[in-house]
């Protein structure tokens, strides 16, 4: 049996981006973090707060096809003319009409970007390195076909080369996860980096800690 609640883990913030074989990179998604759990053939969403947020999102039903017994972690996020809108996602999470939400679902629907896997086939995977949890989770992806699922990308090494891209496209940030770590429910780790762009990059090479300027 799932949990009925999981602390999500939350990242601490650098000032600059960098390189690393150390670290997985990803974009930072600006939408509103979701953990999924799937049991049963039920599906049950969970805000960072721990609040149920299931019936704001009838559209992401189609997680019922995921094996009972698993649990992702990612971000729900509305795209508008190829871009998240934070505004759009924030308004579908505070509705309470449920002729709105079913409107807004077809009209403005979410995209849940995963990231990360915590259980599988209630098997609890948040000890097992994060390479670990992250080549599971895209086997389980390819596997199967689930409407307004998509994983989300990440970047071996070229920590650089994907911020610059972040900022080209005017996106919120990156992600730089070591591939080593476990998942840290409820904890703020140097594991998890979130950079964002507010200034220029000035890239730096991981050597086993975090730079000075970091």
């Amino acid at each position: 049996m799932l949990p009925l609640a999981i602390n999500p883990m939350l990242a601490a913030k650098a000032e600059a981006p960098f390189d690393s074989e150390q670290h997985l990179f990803e974009i930072k998604w600006d939408g509103i973090r979701c953990l999924a759990f799937v049991e049963g053939g039920r599906v049950r969403l969970q805000s960072r707060q721990l609040t149920e947020i299931t019936g704001q999102f009838p559209e992401l039903a189609g997680l019922s096809r995921l094996p009972s017994g698993t649990v992702l972690d990612g971000e729900l996020v509305v795209f508008l003319d190829e871009k998240p809108s934070l505004e759009s996602i924030q308004r579908r999470a505070l509705l309470q009409n449920s002729s709105r939400i079913q409107h807004l679902s077809r009209m403005t629907p979410v995209t849940y970007m995963v990231f990360d896997l915590l259980f599988l086939r209630n098997t609890p995977l948040m000890a097992a390195p994060f390479s670990v949890r992250r080549e599971t989770l895209i086997k389980l992806y390819k596997q199967l076909s689930v409407p307004r699922l998509l994983l989300s990308e990440g970047l071996s090494r070229c920590g650089c080369q994907l911020f610059a891209q972040v900022m080209r496209l005017g996106l919120e940030g990156m992600m730089a996860k070591r591939l080593d770590a476990p998942y840290l429910p409820g904890k703020r780790s140097r594991h998890w980096l979130k950079i964002k762009p507010k200034q220029p990059p000035n890239c730096h090479r991981w050597a086993g800690r975090l730079p000075s300027s970091l």
